[in-house]
């Protein structure tokens, strides 16, 4: 197999909407540390060809990666349909699209955004000129000490959300234990060239949430310091492309302890860690067959919720009100008014039937899977152990971003993910992603030559 790496800065001026916060004033004032974006190619002995594309943005919708792909399909031979577009999910990112605008006007920046996009793309062609002679390896660790599952059960049988223990008046003892699970393990795809490691692709899944709504400065949050871990331990020349697994459940707050926090040195730990793990995953690293690549792509339809006429009606009361009496300063949670605003979006849309792109890569006897939406670890950890592949990676955020998919039981718990609005999905949606990209995925080990 022939592989090739490239990274291309797209750090845009100040002055962008950041994506993922609540306040009256969207507009980042600064550069902490540049956005990038990074881009692994495959090329086979027959010619298939596929490509990884990450970006240091919190989420791309359908548009968006169409005009990535599409300017893939004017700047090199990689089939766009064969390029996995994922947005590492950093709050400190611009918003790329206008799905969770509440709050910010989009339409000033769409040619610095388009710019963006398109500068991301040329990441694949650069790779696919860095094409060379390599081999696969695959390698991991276990981190278990920077990632909680954030939805957390209450004694009273209710449902409260871990960043609340960074509140005044927040009481543990009132805390049975978290609803859910989290998966610790960092898995590292290594590409060798002359029998050294060249680069890596790391999977690991946590919320890039550290920097929160008081952070103003552009920044790719923990994964840019992993980044800088291991290029401090590799070598400048050393590529890390970090791709987030299932983590729509998952961040790095630790209810029990009260001196945890956020901010640039959280974040900078939490790199650092994981950076160590991974150094370790790439060090106990294992040859795996690199023969060919195929590629598999599938649209799944998710049933929409419904917003019913009254409440579409009394959401856009609520948003006539913001109209009049404006939001000032950072919002501390999640206003009604931002809910109310994406009900009335869905209600626009809930005849538009949802189709999710579920993907699947298959390169030698490793196998990656991306999916759509914030993806609760469950899924992420079912595809690991259902998968027909001897090594599988999953990806959440994958080629679009439908919002978040719990699991079925989490519906009726409560909570921040299953509140109509943060998911736009029904019960059974995550159920349908899992045995699509499982699938696929024994389809791609039982072909004898490469499809799409």
């Amino acid at each position: 197999m022939r592989v090739g790496c490239a990274t291309v800065d797209i750090t845009p001026p100040p002055g962008l909407p950041l994506m993922g916060n609540f306040r009256d004033d969207y507009a980042a004032r600064g550069v902490h540390d540049p956005l990038k974006a990074k881009a692994v190619v495959f090329a086979d002995p027959s010619g298939a060809k596929a490509a990884v594309l990450a970006l240091d943005i919190c989420m791309l919708d359908r548009a968006n990666v169409a005009r990535i792909r599409e300017s893939v399909l004017r700047e090199c031979d990689v089939p766009p349909a064969h390029v996995l577009v994922h947005g590492i999910h950093t709050h400190s990112a611009p918003a790329p699209n206008d799905r969770y605008s509440f709050g910010f006007d989009l339409t000033p920046h769409l040619p610095e955004i388009d710019a963006m996009l398109v500068k991301a793309a040329s990441a694949v062609a650069l790779a696919e000129r860095d094409l060379a002679e390599a081999n696969l390896a695959m390698g991991y660790a276990r981190e278990d000490r920077v990632s909680f599952n954030r939805r957390l059960g209450r004694r009273d049988g209710s449902t409260q959300m871990n960043w609340e223990a960074l509140q005044p008046g927040f009481d543990p003892g009132q805390i049975a234990g978290p609803w859910g699970t989290t998966d610790p393990q960092v898995t590292c795809l290594v590409i060798e060239r002359g029998g050294h490691p060249h680069a890596a692709v790391v999977n690991f899944g946590l919320h890039p949430a550290v920097l929160a709504g008081d952070n103003w400065l552009y920044s790719a949050d923990y994964p840019g310091f992993l980044a800088e871990g291991l290029g401090r331990t590799l070598g400048s020349g050393f590529t890390s492309l970090f791709l987030n697994g299932c983590c729509g459940n998952v961040n790095h707050v630790d209810y029990r302890d009260p001196l945890q926090g956020r901010g640039y040195k959280m974040a900078e730990r939490i790199g650092y860690m994981l950076a160590a793990s991974a150094h370790e995953a790439i060090r106990t690293r294992q040859p795996v067959s690199a023969d060919r690549i195929a590629v598999s792509s599938e649209e799944v339809i998710l049933d929409r919720i419904p917003i019913l006429p009254e409440e579409f009606h009394r959401c856009d009361g609520i948003l006539e009100e913001v109209r009049r009496n404006p939001a000032r300063g950072q919002v501390d949670g999640l206003p009604e008014a931002y809910f109310a605003d994406l009900r009335v979006r869905m209600h626009r849309e809930q005849d538009t039937p949802l189709e999710a792109e579920v993907m699947a890569i298959r390169l030698g006897d490793v196998s990656l899977v991306g999916l759509p939406g914030e993806i609760f670890c469950e899924a992420g950890l079912e595809i690991k152990r259902l998968s027909a592949a001897r090594h599988t990676l999953v990806v959440e955020l994958a080629n679009d971003g439908v919002g978040y998919v719990p699991t079925r039981e989490s519906y009726a718990q409560g909570g921040y993910e299953t509140t109509v609005g943060s998911t736009l999905v029904r019960e059974d949606s995550a159920e349908r992603l899992v045995a699509s990209a499982l699938r696929q995925v024994e389809q791609l080990f039982q072909s004898p030559s490469p499809c799409s």
